[in-house]
């Protein structure tokens, strides 16, 4: 995958800047604050989504008003893939276009990239100076730890969440700690567990006299309900009592309501039928005074009558007055069209002479499109960019087989002072013997100061105890001998036996030291002489290890160039091709347009403009033409409509003018008659309308009152007055009732049948208010025996109670348990990490570590050779003369050139599963020259799998690339090619 080409709409400084990344090594130069990270993190974003406003990242929006995101478009093997994100919500709104026509958006980017983020991706595939001076800022092992981590999974993020992980597992619990929090919770339940087991002794006491106060409180709680009960008995007697009067007055309500029966009767019937009679002599009235009206009408319209001939041929006189205004602009156009007909005549007669056209039959048929415009301006703007062209291509063509005949005899010249190869591989042989010669030598001397440091000088004092212990312990056995003490005899006997052990030993190890150390000194001289014969051709060695590295160098540098001059020369070929296609472009275009075959490309964009001029001109003569004659047509058709009309009223010998005038005064004339018949008819509607609503109304209001009546129930009005009245007196009853049913409480409504008399209720009030009194005095004896039994009860829990303590302590243990849990979790966390890194050791870090072996070989010019991995995850670095070094015993250039080999190692493992461009910010400026032109050569090998981006703002890293492979970023923050 490569990232072809980018549009910026709006990212931090950048505004609508566009640039062609196609090369598949791409160097961007730019001084400080031009605007590289801006692009880095542009390409981060598109791919991945801007950051959110909660992160900590930039999010680069433009400060001044235009479109903040833009656009990439990706190079796959399956197609191009357009990536357009633009501001919106969360990480932005992306929409994905695919060569096919397939569009989507956040998902299907997701699965292009394989749902790669933008922490791996940048832990991976995009790399700068931090990361690899990382390196200089650690100490000891984590260096190490470092380097693995960037050979396995590109970032050290893992390792540092694995030793947060461990901080918090340390902070949680230590097993001889005292200060983490599980420790001391321990330590709390314990304790807890002690005082939980004393307590244990009093729980039966405890548990006795805790039933008896639940037995107390549960009669307390029986005899309050039935004092409650009473007392409510009581409330309800009293408000029945007090209700008494008024509910003896509600009885006699209900009985006269009875004795009148149920009354049907409309409601305000009596109002509604005095209204009803009122509206019915109204209607009656209207109607007498509407006939009267109607008669007057009815004589003014035989006064007034109609002319049926205009009244026939009205539509055509209105039609000839209104044309007649347009009728005399029709003539005064006429005139006008005349006019235009010379002057479009004289225009194209002007435009023909000057584009040598005398022909126009063909005018109509050119292609004068916006098509022919555009082939106009590409073919020219070609043209003039292919004659500049061939200068420039012809100059850098020179150059290039300049500065390759300048290598071929720098190459010449070097391969004068290399000796052949069957030389060279002589004394690479002979300097290989002598090395390890020395290495043996070395290793012999190193043996002999062992020996000799080993080996115990003969000194006389030494001699001398051993004689005395001989003598001590000869004199000891004779002493036992003759005192027969057999014990101690056989004391000195094995006491003169380890001596004389001991002496042998001695004796045989003086004797073998000195034979070794003869030996040692036979085989050094004997390797020393081999060395002097072979002599020390080191010099010698290194001197053409290094011209053969200048060679091969020179090869490289021949062979690129050589590709230079190719592509110049392919340049040069593709110029010729374009010239011949614009050529043949530009004598259609002159073929289309009618021109002559030598017609100047130069003024063909004149000639277009003046041929389309041309066609204007001539389709306005034709629609001038065509205009007129139209006009002249439409004038005398009217004309003779004209004449028809004044023939019917027998009018003769006048102008246009005249007989328009004459029309006009008699249709108005016949219009006022119309409008005095038309007013006398709309009034005579209008009375009849009216009639016919007083009509319709007379007719409602006498329905409306049988309606009433019928309602009622009665014939007459006489009879419905009657009925009314009744009803009057019913609602007077009711509103008395409800009165009443206000002032009551309703449920003494149903109770007061229960009684028969006052007195029967005060003799039930006197009851309960006994049962009052008996069972308070029973409340205040259980009271007293509640207190007693709390009083023991408190007396036990002065230390806290037995369930307190077991509470307590279950509470403790449960948040011991989510601690413990919490633990546990992190130990998981912690131990998924170690195991994926350890995952990634035995089956990435191998492959890694072969692949940055070579690349670590070529960085430093074989020196290094070796990178290894030993079982207690110990990072070791080899150097060919075999020693071994931990990684902070390198130098700080060394470890960086160890990093970056590690990081390219780990893209070109994983290239087959993620294609992505490889993205480099000023990654090599501790570098020497010597290791930086190797990066640089190594870097061009590795974009032949994938494209690489370099930023830098150092100016002598660009001579190591070639010129088309380099953007400038300038002030305005626009890319141009490197010139």
């Amino acid at each position: 995958m490569k990232i072809k080409n980018l549009h910026i709409y709006g990212f931090g400084k950048l505004s609508d800047v566009k640039m062609n990344l196609s090369s598949s090594i791409q160097v961007i130069y730019g001084v400080n604050e031009a605007g590289k990270s801006t692009l880095m993190a542009f390409i981060h974003g598109i791919l991945f989504g801007f950051p959110t406003k909660q992160q900590s990242e930039l999010r680069y929006e433009p400060k001044v008003g235009t479109k903040y995101g833009g656009n990439i478009t990706l190079e796959t093997k399956s197609g191009d893939i357009w990536v357009e994100r633009v501001k919106g919500k969360a990480v932005g709104d992306v929409t994905v276009r695919l060569s096919d026509g397939t569009q989507g958006g956040e998902e299907l980017l997701k699965d292009l990239l394989k749902h790669m983020d933008k922490a791996l991706y940048k832990s991976i595939f995009s790399f700068n100076i931090h990361g690899i001076q990382g390196v200089s800022q650690l100490k000891g092992e984590d260096i190490g730890t470092y380097l693995i981590a960037a050979g396995t999974i590109g970032t050290d993020a893992i390792v540092k969440s694995e030793q947060q992980l461990q901080k918090e597992l340390d902070r949680l619990f230590k097993p001889s700690g005292r200060k983490p929090e599980l420790n001391e919770m321990l330590q709390t339940l314990k304790d807890q567990e002690k005082e939980f087991k004393k307590s244990m002794q009093y729980n039966q006491t405890y548990e006795k006299l805790q039933l008896d106060y639940q037995k107390l409180v549960q009669d307390i709680s029986e005899l309050q309900g039935k004092v409650a009960a009473s007392q409510l008995e009581i409330q309800k007697l009293e408000q029945l009592k007090q209700d008494w009067v008024l509910l003896q007055e509600r009885r006699e309500i209900l009985q006269s309501l009875n004795n009148i029966g149920e009354v049907t009767f409309p409601i305000d019937g009596l109002k509604r039928m005095e209204k009803l009679e009122d509206q019915l002599q109204v209607a009656a009235n209207q109607l007498y005074v509407l006939d009267v009206r109607k008669s007057e009408y009815e004589k003014e319209l035989t006064q007034v009558l109609p002319n049926k001939l205009i009244a026939e041929h009205e539509e055509n006189i209105q039609l000839l007055i209104e044309k007649w205004p347009q009728i005399v602009k029709w003539q005064e156009e006429i005139i006008r069209r005349e006019e235009e007909i010379i002057k479009w005549n004289e225009q194209m007669k002007v435009i023909k002479r000057k584009i040598h056209i005398h022909d126009m039959s063909d005018l109509p048929f050119l292609d004068l499109s916006i098509d022919m415009k555009e082939r106009i301006r590409s073919a020219t703007k070609d043209y003039y960019y292919l004659k500049s062209l061939q200068k420039e291509l012809d100059k850098q063509l020179e150059i290039e087989n300049r500065r390759l005949q300048e290598l071929e005899n720098q190459c010449v010249n070097l391969e004068t002072a290399l000796l052949n190869e069957d030389e060279y591989r002589a004394l690479s042989e002979n300097q290989q013997k002598y090395i390890s010669l020395q290495k043996e030598y070395q290793h012999l001397q190193d043996q002999m100061k062992f020996i000799k440091l080993t080996k115990k000088p003969k000194q006389k004092e030494n001699y001398l105890p051993t004689v005395f212990f001989y003598l001590l312990f000869i004199g000891f056995f004779g002493w036992s001998i003759s005192t027969n003490q057999f014990v101690y005899m056989t004391g000195a006997l094995i006491g003169i036996i380890i001596l004389s052990f001991s002496v042998w030993i001695n004796h045989k190890k003086t004797n073998e030291h000195n034979v070794s150390q003869k030996n040692h000194v036979f085989e050094a001289e004997k390797i020393l002489a081999e060395m002097n014969k072979i002599g020390d051709k080191g010099q010698l060695f290194d001197e053409q290890q290094k011209l053969r590295q200048q060679w091969k160098g020179l090869v490289l540098e021949i062979e690129n160039q050589q590709t230079r001059c190719q592509e110049k020369e392919q340049n040069v070929t593709v110029w010729k091709r374009d010239w011949k296609k614009v050529e043949e472009e530009l004598g259609n275009i002159k073929e289309q347009l009618g021109l002559q075959k030598d017609f100047s490309p130069e003024q063909l964009s004149d000639a277009f403009e003046l041929l389309n001029e041309l066609a204007a001109l001539d389709n306005h003569l034709k629609r001038s033409e065509s205009l007129k004659s139209e006009l002249i047509k439409k004038v005398a058709n009217w004309e003779c409509d004209l004449k028809d009309i004044l023939g019917i009223f027998q009018i003769d010998g006048l102008s246009n003018e005249e007989g328009i005038i004459r029309l006009k005064n008699s249709l108005l004339k016949e219009r006022e008659n119309k409008l005095i018949y038309r007013e006398i008819i709309n009034k005579n509607e209008d009375v009849e309308t009216e009639y016919l609503k007083w009509k319709n109304e007379h007719i409602v209001i006498e329905t409306a009152i049988k309606d009433l009546l019928h309602e009622a129930g009665v014939e007459n009005n006489e009879d419905f007055r009657k009925r009314g009245k009744d009803n009057e007196e019913i609602q007077s009853l009711q509103a008395n009732l409800k009165m009443i049913n206000n002032k009551i409480n309703i449920e003494n409504i149903t109770i007061v049948d229960q009684f028969s008399s006052l007195n029967e209720v005060e003799e039930k009030l006197s009851i309960n208010k006994n049962n009052v009194k008996n069972n308070n005095e029973k409340l205040s004896l259980l009271h007293k025996n509640l207190a007693a039994v709390k009083y023991e009860i408190e007396q036990l829990e002065d230390g806290g109670t037995f369930t307190e303590k077991l509470h307590e302590f279950y509470r403790s243990k449960s948040i011991f348990n989510d601690k413990a849990k919490e633990w546990a979790k992190i130990a998981l966390a912690k131990e998924i990490i170690y195991r994926t890194m350890e995952r990634m050791k035995k089956e990435r870090f191998p492959k890694v570590l072969e692949k940055a072996e070579e690349f670590l070989s070529y960085l430093t010019n074989g020196e290094y050779i070796r990178l290894f991995l030993k079982q207690t995850g110990q990072f070791l670095v080899e150097r060919v003369d075999q020693l071994t070094f931990e990684p902070d015993e390198l130098s700080q250039a060394t470890a960086e050139q160890v990093y970056v080999a590690l990081r390219l190692a780990l893209v070109e493992v994983l290239q087959d599963e993620y294609p992505f461009p490889l993205i480099i910010d000023d990654g090599f400026v501790n570098f020497d020259n010597e290791r930086t032109k190797r990066i640089v050569q190594l870097l061009f090998a590795r974009s032949q799998t994938s494209q690489i981006i370099y930023y830098t703002c150092h100016q002598h890293i660009l001579q190591l690339f070639p010129q088309k492979n380099i953007y400038m970023l300038n002030e305005e923050h626009r890319y141009s090619m490197l010139k």
